[in-house]
């Protein structure tokens, strides 16, 4: 993606507290638009598709704290913007994310104001923070682009260049360096993509510098999310996930010591693309591993755990091999149609060729597209139902949002012939569990106890 088109606006000679927070939330809603791109990009550290929706959480994460108390003075707004980030970093890129927003805000605090060579000085520090917190810092990553920008940063300023100068001094280098990502990292010329986690920062910059012109970027509208791969030329790299289970918590606790924890991980379990950071009261962790039990188990003697999350990569990476060449709206989409109506059908909801593809492998009829960004209506379901040509139909709606809407489907008036049976499967994990449960030849009543 091309920068935004503008024009000059009058000359920026410091950054105050609501300044940053509206450039903030600019730069959220243009990641925000162009999330998917980020996620079809996705190749390293683990080739899942998520990269950009990580990026996008871990922002509106940290805006969502900044707007809890707004303040003119730029430094308390720089350190609520590092706590929100940390407390929702999601994934390896939205940890790293976290460790930018914190050596940034860490070059701001106690400013009431920040001048272009205090601004540039913070995006260099963002990223020598961010190396420090990653236990091997590969180049050619997110972290490259930053340092690259930071450094570029320092010297508009040292030139007199004024702060929206400054930015997109950071900007400019940091596209550079992004095309160049390729040459320093081998999976990303396998699969002939640049650096996903440099492209979310970039993005997310570009939208920055958009609010400090006062340029809108506005949130992209409802189904604009859906997941959109390059054209078909270099597939990515297939690579063997050695470490299946992204695990994410937040510890709280007194006396904490991100390096103890670390080092306890470390002499516990086997894994990669740990980051371990915090403060004395509130440590994020991020680690793949196979034996995520016994990092909790691990972790639990420090204090208190919270926000657990734990991902089978697997599904992720198998998601993203297939997933879809553009765009596509919530319709139904069937397997070829059976010469007569049968007894049961199932229906699922989910995002992606690679997640429906197991979902039909599976014994799922039709899938609806839908999911957390794009929930799909009650009259998409209830179509869903009917092309399913069965008597009775089950439907996994694989999103905590979505059950309610299928229990809907059953009050359409067209489906008066059909029984509805919702299984209130909130994942995709939980939905295709449900369906390794079914067996063909079980009474309805009793493939519904297995499925839920």
């Amino acid at each position: 993606m091309a920068g935004a088109k503008h024009g000059r606006a009058p000359e920026m000679k410091g950054l105050d507290g609501h300044a940053l927070i509206a450039a903030f939330a600019s730069g959220v809603a243009w990641l925000g638009e162009n999330k998917s791109i980020v996620d079809s990009l996705n190749v390293f550290p683990v080739p899942d598709g998520d990269t950009g929706t990580n990026m996008y959480l871990t922002v509106s994460a940290a805006l969502k704290e900044a707007q809890k108390s707004p303040d003119s003075n730029v430094g308390l707004t720089a350190d609520a913007i590092a706590v929100g980030s940390l407390m929702g970093a999601r994934g390896n890129s939205g940890v790293i994310f976290s460790q930018l927003m914190r050596g940034f805000a860490r070059k701001l605090h106690g400013l009431p104001i920040a001048s272009p060579s205090d601004v540039g000085a913070a995006l260099q520090e963002a990223a020598s923070v961010a190396y420090k917190a990653v236990m091997k810092p590969v180049e050619g990553t997110i972290l490259t682009v930053a340092r690259m920008g930071g450094r570029a940063a320092v010297q508009a300023a040292r030139d007199g260049r004024d702060l929206l100068g400054v930015v997109d001094e950071a900007i400019r280098q940091g596209e550079i360096t992004l095309g160049k990502t390729p040459d320093m990292l081998p999976t990303l010329k396998e699969a002939g993509v640049v650096d996903a986690g440099g492209k979310g920062l970039i993005v997310f910059m570009q939208g920055f510098a958009m609010g400090l012109r006062g340029e809108k970027a506005a949130p992209a509208p409802r189904g604009a999310h859906a997941p959109v791969r390059r054209p078909a030329e270099p597939r990515p790299a297939r690579e063997e996930i050695r470490f299946r289970y992204c695990t994410e918590f937040i510890i709280r606790g007194e006396r904490l010591n991100p390096d103890a924890v670390k080092g306890a991980i470390i002499s516990a379990a086997e894994g990669d693309s740990m980051l371990v950071v915090g403060d004395a009261g509130t440590v994020k962790v991020h680690v793949h591993t196979n034996t995520p039990g016994i990092v909790l188990d691990t972790c639990i003697t420090y204090g208190s755990l919270h926000e657990i999350d734990i991902d089978n990569m697997q599904d992720q990476h198998d998601e993203f091999e297939s997933a879809s060449d553009s765009a596509r709206p919530a319709v139904a989409r069937p397997s070829p149609a059976p010469a007569a109506e049968r007894d049961v059908g199932v229906v699922a909801v989910a995002a992606g060729d690679g997640v429906e593809r197991i979902l039909m492998s599976l014994g799922a009829d039709i899938v609806v597209t839908g999911g957390q960004t794009m929930n799909p209506s009650i009259q998409d379901i209830a179509e869903a139902a009917q092309a399913a040509h069965a008597k009775e139909v089950i439907v996994l709606p694989n999103n905590g949002n979505v059950i309610l809407t299928a229990r809907k489907a059953s009050e359409v008036p067209d489906l008066s012939n059909i029984k509805i049976h919702v299984v209130p499967s909130k994942t995709v994990p939980q939905g295709l569990a449900a369906l390794l449960a079914m067996s063909p030849s079980a009474p309805v009543r009793e493939n519904i106890e297995k499925m839920s």
